[in-house]
């Protein structure tokens, strides 16, 4: 689910004979087939100065090589693994490794491709309460630096960059061409699917937060025991609800349920509760209807951590509750993935996620037809609803990649500790700044004009 900033370039959801402006989007692209052509957009870039405007990007969709590996063996690692290109999508992957008996942790939308940003930067999954994030589970890469040199980047070559594009973010160290993951046995999976509402006056809004709040309270009953869910809601409804238990039983987690289930009749709350369990994991995300709507919201969030969920429960119930009256949809995936569940990795993963109990999403509509004005409004109320956040959690951080862009001091909220590290990375491998994104590490030392050119900030 990839969030939609205000950005007055050409939209791509408005009628093709709307009025068309080229704005901030790069103006060429190669289509690479190998990484002779990512060496030659490097040099092409280099050459010409391509930077904002103007700039040249490099489309990777067409590497779709995929490779399921039997007995991966290094050091520190002996098992099955997968081998992607960098333009596999999520669904891709997961179909070649549900054929071989075993799951690899990707995206919950079908779309999302693998070996990008999502995975470097981090990469939540149905599967993450389980096996951590799936940055946790990269075992090597193939990258294409700055300097124009094709590399293998494991835990025995290139190790810094490895440790970098394992949670540092994508995009700025250097272009992946493949990456090598962990893969694991597949097993059953039970999905449950829950919503419940109620009219928006005061008393029936005192019992959708009191059916909220038994919900969240519930959190660390499932994830930690590998469990993860997805839920949306709004004022008055929690329109969708999403419960994925590996190697759960039905009765399991009916019985799980059933308290819940419980206190929302004792509240006289309309609610619905399906429990299904599934043979694989391919099985039971097939069953979700995984597709998210793109362009029709902004967002932004920040993840809260266990002790905040247990020991901060009246402020946090607070702050759900500001958001949700100001008019605010929020969605939030609750998973744990602590350094144990995910194996103990050195990796460049915001910390943050250690002590995750739910990362929490708000949002504000997106209309494509709306006044500029409105939209920038939306925008400015996404970054307060972010402060909030930040004094409920002041500790914590945000995902970089369901993010708000104007998050202030990013570099410490995407990146924590680690970010002096990245930098110093950044800057060995990719020398002369030729990779750039918004928010990435190493961002800072560009400043845009208006006109959208990137200036130094200290030429």
């Amino acid at each position: 689910m990839a969030p939609f900033y205000a950005n007055r370039s050409c939209d791509p959801f408005m009628p093709v004979d709307s009025p068309c402006q080229i704005g901030a989007y790069v103006r060429y692209a190669i289509n690479v087939t190998e990484p002779a052509d990512i060496i030659a957009g490097i040099e092409f870039a280099k050459k010409n100065n391509s930077s904002g405007p103007g700039s040249l990007s490099l489309w990777t969709h067409h590497l779709k090589d995929i490779e399921y590996i039997t007995e991966y063996k290094s050091e520190a690692y002996h098992g099955p693994a997968l081998k992607v290109g960098a333009g596999v999508q999520g669904i891709e992957a997961y179909t070649v490794a549900d054929k071989n008996g075993v799951v690899v942790l990707g995206g919950v939308c079908p779309s999302v491709g693998f070996a990008g940003g999502y995975t470097q930067g981090g990469g939540v999954s149905i599967l993450t309460g389980k096996y951590g994030l799936s940055a946790d589970q990269t075992l090597e890469f193939e990258v294409v630096t700055g300097e124009g040199k094709h590399v293998n980047a494991s835990k025995t070559e290139n190790t810094d960059l490895y440790w970098a594009l394992s949670g540092g973010g994508g995009g700025t160290y250097g272009v992946v061409t493949s990456m090598t993951v962990k893969a694991h046995k597949d097993a059953p999976m039970t999905g449950a699917s829950y919503s419940f509402g109620t009219s928006t006056d005061g008393a029936s809004m005192d019992k959708f937060y009191d059916a909220l709040d038994f919900l969240h309270q519930m959190a660390p009953g499932y994830f930690d025991r590998g469990g993860y869910s997805f839920n949306i809601y709004s004022k008055g409804s929690l329109s969708l609800g999403v419960f994925f238990g590996p190697e759960w039983t039905k009765e399991d987690t009916a019985m799980f349920f059933q308290p819940w289930a419980e206190r929302l009749e004792s509240l006289g709350l309309q609610y619905s509760l399906n429990i299904t369990e599934h043979p694989s994991y391919l099985a039971a995300y097939s069953s979700t209807g995984n597709t998210v709507d793109i362009g029709t919201s902004q967002s932004g969030g920040r993840i809260i951590p266990k002790d905040t969920l247990l020991n901060k429960r009246t402020q946090f119930n607070q702050v759900i509750k500001n958001v949700v009256e100001d008019g605010g949809s929020i969605l939030e995936i609750v998973v744990h993935p602590t350094l144990e569940v995910a194996g103990n990795p050195d990796n460049a993963v915001l910390p943050a996620w250690r002590d995750s109990a739910i990362f929490l999403i708000t949002t504000t509509p997106w209309n494509d037809t709306a006044e500029w004005s409105q939209m920038l409004e939306g925008q400015k109320t996404i970054t307060k609803w972010g402060g909030l956040l930040r004094e409920l959690a002041p500790e914590s951080g945000a995902y970089l990649n369901e993010a708000d862009p104007n998050e202030p001091n990013f570099q410490r909220e995407f990146y924590g500790e680690n970010y002096a590290r990245l930098l110093s990375i950044k800057n060995r491998y990719d020398p002369a700044g030729i990779f750039y994104a918004l928010t990435a590490v190493g961002s800072d030392t560009w400043t845009q004009s208006p006109d959208g050119r990137l200036c130094k900030t200290n030429p």
